[in-house]
């Protein structure tokens, strides 16, 4: 399936369809009931590489922002896991771990809702 470009507005109906087409059914479940009220937009691999060494990240990324997107503040453990399978997509994308487990390193830190950056756990829902 292909993804929509970066920084473009994706609306509802689109973020379903990728999420079935992405075994993503609990994330559309927990959209669909309370829908973040700021649109969903992906930047990629946030202040990160969106392709290396010819390789496209971007796919992962964009589901790891999605996950982001959506989350509620305080939800740890489900960031963890989003953090995890960003790790393992960038693992399987590029065939080896070590960029996967340095991106997985970042977003564990960069990424918390405390810091309220545009990529922060939770930006959806952020003011």
């Amino acid at each position: 399936m292909e993804l929509p470009p970066k920084g473009q507005e994706v609306p509802l109906a689109r973020i379903r369809a990728i999420c079935k087409h992405y075994g993503l059914q609990d994330l559309w479940h927990k959209i669909e009931n309370d829908p973040p009220p700021r649109p969903f937009r992906s930047d990629g691999c946030s202040m990160w590489f969106d392709t290396w060494q010819g390789k496209s990240l971007y796919r992962a990324c964009f589901l790891h922002d999605l996950k982001y997107w959506a989350g509620y503040p305080g939800e740890n453990v489900a960031r963890l896991i989003a953090d995890a399978e960003l790790m393992i997509d960038v693992a399987r994308i590029l065939g080896s771990t070590g960029m996967a487990e340095t991106m997985f390193h970042g977003v564990r830190i960069g990424g918390h809702e405390g810091l309220g950056l545009s990529c922060s756990w939770g930006f959806g829902r952020n003011g």
